[in-house]
């Protein structure tokens, strides 16, 4: 099969390597392309060589991008591949053209990513072409599933639907022991874009400095993206250079020991479908609180898995940090609790499983 993803940052490319991790009988063989306006990663060059995996990587100019999309179909239709898997339905046109060029038959595989409210009415659109042209569609919960139903209409195809939760590979992602420190270690990971809510993060700090003073607090944010240069100007009217820390993008073992390195997890965002990040929070242990929104909302239970903020909220947030940071049994209630669920949920060898599960049937029909 081959895999078309984005070539930057984001939950694509954790969740096709844990893909590949989790097929240890090598079930199927892999190529992937990496598209984007973003450079691929180095990190993914290497995985690729590391597992034997044919790639390509097709920069995108922003807008419109005639040759671009030639190149796109003109992979797709030369590939060997019986399954074509598409993370997000923005290039669904593109895979069906190249089925109907191509002399092999092909399936397309289509794994919804963006979260519903945050979609644009071109992103509805192509959804709607993934419900005409895909042969089947991946959601990642049930809850946004039963969102696509209701603004989709006559277009939904239900029998072309299931529901996969992301997974992850929790033999890498896990806890460690850290070192007792006085200074209280917080941080957040992700693209560093106009959806996430790193700016109500970044207040949330400057309150909570002024309103107890006496409490140590670090912040490091890894990632990288067109709001950053905003984001370091921000720090700095907030009088935050000498407690904010700008890691940048981080590969694979650096991530882990950033996330290793954290006291508490803290997740701004306007919305995700199902994020990557928060769930290796949980693997990782780790207290956490997270923005009250769709795609988080439906994996931490607020008061039981992690503490749930409103978006904007620098005041609330800031509260959840002290609630967090003043009740160390609190905090310990609510990291054994996402352990326990991640432990349950997000494993990639159950994720492997029931894609394989949906290969077999496009493949034996």
């Amino acid at each position: 099969m081959i895999h078309l993803l984005y070539s930057g940052l984001g939950g694509h490319g954790n969740v096709f390597f844990s893909f590949i991790k989790a097929d240890e009988e090598k079930s199927f063989d892999y190529e992937a392309i990496f598209a984007g306006v973003e450079d691929i990663r180095e990190e993914y060059v290497t995985k690729c060589a590391t597992n034997e995996i044919k790639w390509t990587y097709v920069p995108k100019k922003r807008g419109i991008d005639i040759p671009f999309n030639k190149q796109i179909i003109a992979i797709l239709k030369a590939s060997n591949s019986s399954i074509i898997f598409l993370h997000g339905s923005r290039f669904v046109m593109l895979a069906r053209i190249a089925c109907l060029l191509s002399k092999k038959k092909k399936k397309i595989v289509v794994r919804e990513t963006q979260a519903n409210h945050l979609k644009t009415k071109l992103e509805w659109i192509w959804l709607a072409f993934a419900m005409i042209c895909a042969h089947k569609i991946i959601f990642l919960t049930e809850n946004f599933k039963e969102e696509v139903r209701k603004k989709m209409g006559i277009l939904y195809r239900e029998k072309k639907i299931r529901v996969i939760s992301n997974g992850m590979d929790l033999s890498f992602f896990k806890p460690t022991q850290k070192p007792a420190t006085k200074t209280i270690i917080i941080g957040m990971q992700s693209r560093i874009v106009p959806i996430k809510d790193h700016q109500t993060l970044l207040k949330a700090l400057a309150l909570f400095h002024k309103n107890y003073p006496e409490i140590k607090v670090q912040l490091k944010i890894a990632g990288n993206g067109e709001s950053l240069p905003a984001l370091k100007i921000l720090a700095t009217h907030l009088k935050l250079d000498e407690f904010v820390f700008f890691t940048g993008l981080l590969n694979e073992n650096e991530l882990i020991n950033f996330m290793q390195s954290l006291d508490i997890y803290i997740h701004a965002s306007f919305g995700e479908t199902m994020s990557t990040a928060i769930m290796q929070a949980m693997a990782c242990k780790l207290p956490i609180i997270a923005s009250n929104v769709p795609g988080i909302n439906n994996m931490i239970q607020n008061n039981k898995t992690g503490l749930l903020v409103k978006i904007e909220d620098e005041i609330e947030m800031a509260d959840a940090l002290h609630a967090i940071i003043s009740n160390p049994q609190k905090a310990q209630i609510l990291q054994d609790a996402a352990y326990s669920y991640a432990i349950l949920n997000y494993s990639n060898v159950t994720m492997f499983e029931k894609y394989k599960e949906v290969f077999n049937s496009l493949l034996n029909n």
